[in-house]
């Protein structure tokens, strides 16, 4: 099992996470969108065993802390859906550009693939693609939780008009996940969480006739 402090970091107001596994206290740090003294506090008095970083997607919100983190932990590994490999290293691509403040400290990244599972200490978190947002925008599903990045908002979704994104592909990325069965909750990259169950019910996107409605 693991335990999960949320962070409200960036200009943007982008939600980070810090996972620990309950056996081990590995740490894992989800979308540091800029450097945190809070975070690196909770991270020392939990034993400074990061692990990994891991990342939904590749937008300067949630990628532009990550450089500061590694200076200080170099051993941890950085995850990242394959296909933005590329938009971590593009201003363009990753949207620092457009807002004047350049991001593209390069860092070694692992590429996930569909459904790929990685290990923090005894717990398996599972990547599924779920481009839209991005082409290789993901989600992280561990225990009953799934953290979404900017693909699932409450009641929302995430903007497709930004390079590399798909509105058909978002459409279909919130159909994979209202495939998945049982009750989960659901931390977005943005704004406030919510639950499987109530996105399932009152997610327009999410409805096979979303089409006809809209």
């Amino acid at each position: 099992m693991i335990e999960l402090k949320q962070y409200v970091v960036s200009i943007m107001g982008t939600n980070s996470f810090l996972l620990m596994d309950k056996d081990t206290k590995e740490l894992a740090l989800v979308d540091p969108g800029e450097f945190s003294e809070e975070i690196l506090n909770d991270i020392h008095s939990l034993g400074d065993d990061l692990q990994m970083i891991l990342l939904t997607h590749g937008h300067f919100d949630h990628i532009g802390g990550v450089a500061s983190f590694l200076r200080l932990f170099p051993n941890a590994k950085v995850y990242v859906g394959e296909k933005d490999v590329e938009c971590i290293n593009d201003d363009k691509l990753n949207l620092s550009a457009k807002m004047g403040r350049t991001v593209v400290e390069k860092f070694p990244t692992i590429p996930l693939k569909d459904n790929e599972e990685i290990s923090l200490g005894n717990t398996k978190i599972k990547f599924i693609e779920t481009p839209g947002h991005t082409e290789g925008s993901g989600c992280y599903i561990f225990d009953d939780k799934i953290l979404s990045g900017d693909t699932v908002f409450c009641e929302s979704c995430g903007r497709t008009d930004f390079p590399n994104g798909s509105s058909a592909k978002m459409i279909k990325s919130l159909r994979k996940i209202a495939e998945i069965e049982g009750e989960y909750t659901i931390y977005p990259g943005h704004e406030m969480n919510t639950s499987l169950s109530h996105e399932k019910k009152y997610n327009p996107y999410m409805m096979s006739n979303y089409e006809d409605i809209y």
